[in-house]
């Protein structure tokens, strides 16, 4: 299973669900958190994987795997709250 992250366009296209849903101000303080526990959650994608399609949790676990990229998400969404005001 090759390891591959999601891309800048598939971490806008999270953050603005993520905004559309109004849950920027609980999901930015939730990435503080992922980024010290997100390897422990994507072992646990990676582990349910082959029961709910690898390719819908691949990206996501890819994503909890590498701190780097949850601050980017946290990046967009501190952005998009900035505009929104």
């Amino acid at each position: 299973m090759e390891n591959t992250g999601p891309s800048t366009a598939q971490l806008k296209r999270w953050a603005a669900a993520i905004q559309a849903r109004g849950l920027t101000e609980v999901a930015i303080p939730l990435l503080d958190v992922l980024q010290v526990w997100g390897f422990v959650g994507s072992q646990l994608l990676w582990m349910i994987a082959p029961f709910a399609g690898q390719q819908t949790l691949a990206s996501l676990a890819a994503a909890l795997e590498e701190p780097a990229t949850l601050r980017q998400l946290q990046r967009y969404l501190c952005e998009g709250e900035e505009k929104g005001q």
